[in-house]
């Protein structure tokens, strides 16, 4: 299975054996990102999508009348990425939002803005081991952030920058 994002606010999907394709309406906003994800509890294929409209919603895709969990994010999505068992989330005013799917999927576990980069946040790509990721601003620059997990609800950040802030 292939997930698009959209400007027309759906979510395009193409099945890659058979090549059909399907589509549904996920926001009120353009869409901006689109992660497959795995949740302890949630049904097999959970599609997460983050849109303009400032939200990231789960869709069960066996149907796709009404998301089974919605998120309020601090600003619009800009992009979101998966690894290990975290989601992490983009956003304009340099927000970034992390969720653990495994623990509590439906909550945000941590919500910062510190991070070094002085400008609007354009895209996150996470690690596969979900130990850090890396956020890219409209600046030019891009900083890696290394999360630790201390216990169930606080996380210690570590940040590096390149090139060095001047």
């Amino acid at each position: 299975m292939v997930a698009g994002a959209s400007t027309d606010k759906q979510v395009y999907l193409c099945c890659a054996s058979d090549g059909s394709t399907n589509s549904f309406v996920a926001h009120d906003a353009p869409v901006r990102s689109v992660r497959f994800i795995k949740t302890r509890s949630g049904p097999a294929d959970v599609l997460a999508t983050g849109s303009w409209d400032g939200t990231v919603r789960y869709w069960d895709l066996r149907n796709t009348t009404s998301p089974f969990v919605q998120l309020k994010t601090k600003e619009r999505v800009y992009s979101m990425d998966t690894g290990g068992k975290m989601l992490v989330i983009a956003t304009a005013d340099r927000h970034i939002h992390i969720v653990d799917l495994q623990t509590e999927p439906a909550v945000f576990e941590k919500t910062t803005t510190n991070h070094p980069l002085n400008h609007q946040s354009t895209i996150v790509a996470v690690m596969p081991s979900g130990k850090g990721y890396a956020v890219g601003s409209i600046e030019g620059r891009v900083s890696l952030q290394m999360i630790q997990e201390m216990n169930k609800s606080r996380y210690v950040t570590r940040i590096f920058s390149h090139p060095p802030p001047s």
